[in-house]
């Protein structure tokens, strides 16, 4: 069973890397670091209201999101997600 794709909630897509974490509501998050069709994300799960899944904003290099699948990159890039539950 791979953890990071029931447990951490990232699950690949066609489209791209689906991010949608279901953890317990006492963690303050989380940090992974994930390949996918040969780009590395580096992706950071913050939990301020201590909830167990729903996420409420997702920004993506430095941009914000409107949904929570991240589209594939090039292989060999890297690319920082920052997640907050709420």
């Amino acid at each position: 069973m791979d953890i990071s794709k029931y447990f951490l909630g990232i699950h690949p897509q066609y489209e791209g890397l689906k991010i949608d974490p279901s953890i317990p509501k006492e963690w303050d998050g989380f940090k992974l670091t994930r390949l996918y069709r040969g780009a590395t994300y580096n992706i950071t799960v913050k939990n301020p209201e201590h909830v167990s899944k729903g996420v409420v904003k997702m920004v993506v290099d430095g941009v914000e999101q409107t949904e929570n699948i991240v589209k594939s990159f090039d292989e060999g890039t890297v690319h920082n997600i920052e997640v907050i539950l709420g």
